[in-house]
């Protein structure tokens, strides 16, 4: 499938996520979510918004390693190895991202698939896999002026794993996005950046999208 299609789905749905966001943010500014339901809402939106773009760059992957088209038209070459079908790319992103070494003839049969856009691991899984467009993807997700990825990755993990530490990792990011109140990780997203004087969650959506144009160029 050529990634113009790929940018196409992923530009849907982060247009459909923006739309959630704001319908919730101005639910709640005009009273009509309980804290309760305002909170259950936002980690929601944030984890659909996290399954969507991981979705995505299993996508990116698998399919720039079995050759692909770019949205101007370039044509990316296959891998020239052995094996391009998806339990074996996916059992190369396991290992590639756990610091394992790589080994010949084998695939990943299980249900669990890996965190393919672990903003800590992706460079080094598209370092390992090195499909022809190796430098283009590194570029578009390593960006270091594009922070969303890591952002909701971060907030996402201390909402499903709620604990002191995680709470007090996403607290001290109230320094770059001052929020009225700070009761639960989720609250951050709802955070103003001091800087751009932008939503956090709204800038995170921009961010994603921003990477979703410079991985399919």
């Amino acid at each position: 499938m050529a990634l113009s299609t790929r940018y196409t789905q992923i530009s849907a749905r982060l247009a459909r996520r923006r739309m959630q966001a704001n319908t919730i943010f101005l639910d709640h500014a005009n009273s009509a979510l309980t804290p309760w339901k305002f909170r259950f809402l936002s980690e929601s939106l944030l984890s659909n918004i996290w399954i969507d773009w991981n979705n995505f760059v299993r996508d990116i992957f698998i399919e720039s390693c079995n050759g692909t088209i770019t949205r101007h038209g370039t044509v990316i070459p296959p891998r020239a190895v052995a094996d391009n079908c998806p339990e074996r790319i996916c059992y190369e992103v396991r290992q590639l991202a756990s610091g394992n070494n790589v080994q010949a003839g084998k695939i990943y049969s299980g249900t669990q698939d890996p965190t393919w856009a672990n903003p800590d691991k992706i460079i080094t899984c598209i370092t390992g896999l090195a499909p022809a467009n190796a430098t283009t993807l590194q570029q578009a997700f390593g960006a270091g002026n594009l922070v969303g990825h890591k952002r909701i990755h971060l907030v996402r993990n201390a909402c499903a794993h709620k604990s002191r530490l995680n709470r007090a990792g996403i607290k001290a990011l109230t320094i770059i996005y001052p929020t009225n109140h700070f009761y639960d990780p989720v609250d951050i997203i709802w955070g103003t950046n001091a800087s751009t004087k932008s939503i956090a969650i709204f800038e995170w959506i921009s961010d994603l999208e921003t990477m979703a144009d410079l991985a399919t160029e």
